[in-house]
């Protein structure tokens, strides 16, 4: 018996095969930048936007996306995480209803509703206060949204 605990302590106490090494980190990425980000360019930053000509910005997650109404009566949506960029012009401005403002236009093959209200809205990721709730109907698919005068 005192011979099979000897044996059993000298096994533990042996030394055991070397491990397989971890596999290196991963380099950080040098390829180019995707479209998306080419497209996201194009668009002017908040600090930038008034400047630009823009006159109010919308913007929501679950697809990312961003819409600038222009002084110059034209909208530029930004969408599906940058992956379409489309310049509507002239749209056609209503009020249907008390503190609600709703813009329609059509460019390229692509037809945009968006109709902002005047109601407190919190940015779903960031977290950030908004002004204004903006629905947004881009080729028939609802997006939710908000936003404020640049």
């Amino acid at each position: 018996m005192r011979a099979l605990i000897l044996i059993l302590a000298l096994a533990a106490c042996s030394p055991q095969a070397p491990s397989e090494p971890a596999p290196p980190a991963p380099l950080p990425s040098t390829e180019a930048p995707p479209a998306n980000q080419a497209a996201l360019a194009q668009m002017p930053s908040w600090e930038g936007a008034r400047a630009a000509g823009v006159d109010f910005r919308a913007v929501g997650q679950e697809p990312g996306w961003m819409v600038d109404i222009y002084t110059q009566g034209r909208i530029v949506a930004l969408m599906d995480y940058g992956q379409t960029l489309v310049e509507f012009p002239a749209p056609t401005m209503t009020n249907p209803a008390e503190g609600a403002t709703r813009y329609e236009a059509q460019a390229q093959g692509h037809t945009l509703r968006l109709t902002a209200r005047r109601a407190p809205c919190e940015d779903a990721m960031s977290g950030a206060p908004y002004p204004a709730a903006v629905e947004v109907v881009f080729d028939g698919r609802t997006l939710n949204g908000c936003g404020k005068s640049v």
